[in-house]
């Protein structure tokens, strides 16, 4: 008697359920949407290991329901600032920098590395009244304790 195998594969195949947006800014939007709720969790965890303020980690959505985050699934530019440190969907993405200095330790650097590059570089960007130029410049010495591949980042960025 035959032994019945199992079936190759359980549910909705890959290339019925959509697929992934051969772009990758979309595609790192939609991954950060699907994993909201970890990239929170994780960024706003981060934020006080690096020393961000209590009342600076994160801030209301202002453009939606004004629920507090760190995490923006939305935002595709790597981060944001108002009124506290954000990192949006951007840091999934490694052409985020494609074009600009610092693009190619982007691309190879761990996630983990491109988060604290970003939470840097919005913290020094508050500290500096909003000004980018500036947060540009004063990452690389900032004196939170970020990843030595992140001072990496914000350096080559700063050239």
């Amino acid at each position: 008697m035959s032994k019945k195998s199992p079936p190759g594969m359980i549910g909705t195949p890959p290339s019925a359920r959509g697929g992934r947006p051969a772009d990758p800014g979309l595609h790192a939007q939609q991954i950060a949407r699907e994993w909201e709720d970890v990239g929170e969790s994780y960024v706003s965890r981060r934020n006080r290991e690096l020393g961000i303020p209590d009342g600076m980690n994160g801030q209301p959505d202002y453009d939606g329901d004004g629920h507090w985050w760190a995490f923006n699934p939305h935002g595709r530019q790597g981060g944001e600032n108002t009124t506290g440190v954000v990192v949006d969907s951007g840091v999934l993405n490694p052409a985020l920098l494609k074009g600009h200095k610092g693009s190619r330790l982007w691309a190879r650097a761990r996630l983990r590395d491109r988060i604290d590059a970003s939470i840097s570089h919005e913290y020094e960007e508050l500290m500096h009244d909003g000004d980018h130029d500036a947060a540009i410049k004063a990452a690389p010495k900032t004196r939170l304790p970020i990843s030595a591949v992140a001072r990496r980042i914000n350096r080559a960025r700063s050239r």
